[in-house]
């Protein structure tokens, strides 16, 4: 018997794709929490804006300084034997 994808049960199949998921994550809480944070609705829209590149800047600086420390500190720091 055959059912229908059924959502919060079933796992969609994004596993290659995960980080692709972080751009609308982040747009939703933006629209979210700049709509209760904002001052003056006229600002809303860039308010919103400015907050999604922060957030997606910060990430991808984050996952730079974190790559180049994983991949050349790291084995400077602690070398394997043999490698």
């Amino acid at each position: 018997m055959v059912l229908g994808y059924t959502p919060f049960v079933d796992a969609l199949g994004v596993h290659d794709q995960w980080y692709l998921l972080i751009i609308p994550m982040v747009v939703f809480i933006g629209i979210g929490y700049k709509a209760v944070r904002v001052p003056d609705m006229g600002d809303y829209f860039k308010e919103v804006i400015m907050f999604i590149i922060q957030v997606l800047g910060g990430m991808a600086i984050l996952a730079a300084v974190f790559t180049f420390v994983i991949t050349v500190l790291i084995p400077l720091l602690a070398p394997m034997p043999g490698v």
